[in-house]
């Protein structure tokens, strides 16, 4: 996959040196995919908590292209609703592993699978060609 000036890390996305943390500041509020133009869109909207940075975008859209894999793990039953759309952990897993063996890493190789662990237990996997990341503040 080929993320277009951006970078992944463990619960982050990084773009042009800046840092945006999805578990601390963000909440996913919406997992749009659509099969006919095998396209996945994630948008996270800032926490309105106080002790959220005031400099922190408002809302951050990772947006992936020629989607060869996605695939959805259902969430906990007992989740807490805060957790609903609280990013526990971003890695990578090997194309023909099982998804809980994903691991965390710098490292995106293009022939691995992208995971997106919510602590509510949401599990989204995916391989796609392409990737975006739009900040708006």
């Amino acid at each position: 996959m080929h993320c277009h000036n951006f970078l992944l890390g463990h619960i982050e996305v990084e773009v042009q040196g800046g840092a945006y943390d999805l578990h601390n500041f963000y909440n996913a509020s919406a997992v749009q995919h659509d099969v006919l133009k095998g396209s996945l869109t994630l948008t996270f909207n800032r926490l309105q908590q106080d002790w959220v940075p005031a400099e922190e975008a408002r809302q951050i859209i990772l947006s992936f292209s020629q989607l060869s894999y996605f695939c959805a793990d259902a969430r906990e039953l007992n989740a807490f609703e805060s957790d609903l759309g609280c990013v526990h952990a971003i890695g990578v897993v090997e194309a023909g592993a099982a998804t809980e063996t994903f691991y965390l890493s710098d490292q995106f190789p293009a022939d691995h699978h992208l995971v997106i662990e919510f602590t509510s237990g949401l599990i989204l996997r995916l391989q796609a060609q392409e990737a975006q990341c739009a900040l708006f503040f």
